[in-house]
């Protein structure tokens, strides 16, 4: 018969070492249901007033309602929703005056848009959308409702041109990289750009940012044409099953306003 355990042995072996208990599993990134998001609090330096944003919902011009998502949604659907969420927390802050682009029902064409937005002079053309990436397999969302889907890559992206005048490419680079960074410190995965060779190349001085390599005759007009910085986010790849469903969470939505906010004050206020 093997000896007794001495006493505190025996305590610590009924009740648990503290070196021995397993250390809590670290939360899953993002899209899982359980990854965190930070809504930031925003600074704004003084003096920096109240500036001018055009707020453009992606697609919703005649003919072109975008991709449509893996549930089957629109994207010009997804846009508007984004963009009038994101245009309420602007104007909340005091600091921001915002137009958009267009509202329900409406359907102005992109020539349109941008000649409002400079007749507005507005500060920054931001121009809202989401990712198709990869090839999606069809599977049924819900009974005789088939849509796309592909998991493999989620993540934003903020895109520019730079096949300008160099103040003004300073301008459009400064706005992506400072919309990507505050995106990635909220919580959001930047996406790698694995389905954009050929199309945008990657920023090298921020993750998620991406400068525009269209062919001639084919380039983003929104990224090429405006006479005001302009950039596109894309919010994520809306054919990643978890990740739209993230986007449809009012959490999500708070984390995204917060970021882009604080952003639009770094590319906006300082030197």
């Amino acid at each position: 018969m093997p000896a007794p355990l001495p006493w505190p042995l025996l305590l610590s072996a009924l009740l648990g070492s503290p070196e021995m208990e397993t250390p809590p599993a670290p939360a899953a990134p993002w899209p899982a249901v359980n990854a965190p998001l930070t809504v930031a609090s925003v600074t704004f330096p003084k003096g920096f007033g109240r500036k001018r944003i055009y707020l453009d919902a992606g697609h919703g011009a005649p003919g072109n309602e975008g991709n449509s998502s893996v549930t089957c949604e629109a994207e010009e659907a997804h846009t508007l929703r984004v963009a009038q969420a994101l245009a309420r927390r602007l104007e909340a802050t005091g600091h921001f005056q915002v137009k958009l682009s267009r509202g329900p029902g409406e359907r102005p064409p992109y020539a349109d848009r941008l000649q409002e937005a400079e007749r507005w002079r507005a500060a920054l053309f931001v121009s809202l959308h989401s990712d198709a990436r990869g090839q999606g397999v069809n599977w049924e969302a819900a009974p005789g409702q088939w849509c796309a889907r592909n998991d493999l890559a989620p993540g934003y992206s903020v895109l520019y041109a730079d096949d300008a005048a160099a103040p003004l490419v300073a301008r459009r680079m400064r706005a992506a990289r400072a919309l990507a960074r505050r995106m990635g410190e909220a919580g959001f995965p930047p996406y790698g750009g694995e389905d954009y060779v050929g199309l945008y190349a990657p920023d090298a001085g921020q993750a998620g940012a991406f400068v525009s390599r269209h062919a001639p005759g084919r380039r983003i007009f929104v990224l090429r044409k405006p006479s005001i910085p302009s950039v596109i986010i894309e919010t994520h790849h809306a054919w990643d099953f978890e990740e739209a469903a993230r986007w449809s969470e009012a959490r999500t939505l708070e984390a995204f306003a917060a970021a882009v906010t604080q952003g639009l004050v770094d590319a906006l206020g300082g030197p």
